[in-house]
């Protein structure tokens, strides 16, 4: 399995601040955040605040879909796309 260096922050930063401990730290890269009840849309805009200033990066308003934050993967694949952008 090959794990992008943002997905432990990610996580770590869902856990801790979104997730409130109501799951297991061990949970998948793939679990839906939304569907989960771990993400709602006021979670979405921290998220995006954190990641924003965690990786130096900014979210347009065109990636604001749901499916960009729906799983650590998705976020993790945004973030490593928004890095390599000159």
């Amino acid at each position: 399995m090959n794990i992008r260096p943002e997905e432990g922050l990610i996580r770590d930063f869902i856990y801790s601040k979104l997730a409130k401990k109501r799951i297991n730290e061990n949970f998948s890269e793939n679990l839906n955040l939304i569907d989960s009840g771990i993400v709602d849309s006021l979670g979405i805009m921290q998220l995006i605040y954190y990641i924003e200033n965690t990786f130096s990066i900014k979210i347009d308003d065109n990636e604001l879909f749901p499916e960009n934050f729906e799983s650590i993967e998705n976020i993790s694949k945004l973030v490593e796309s928004k890095k390599y952008v000159h």
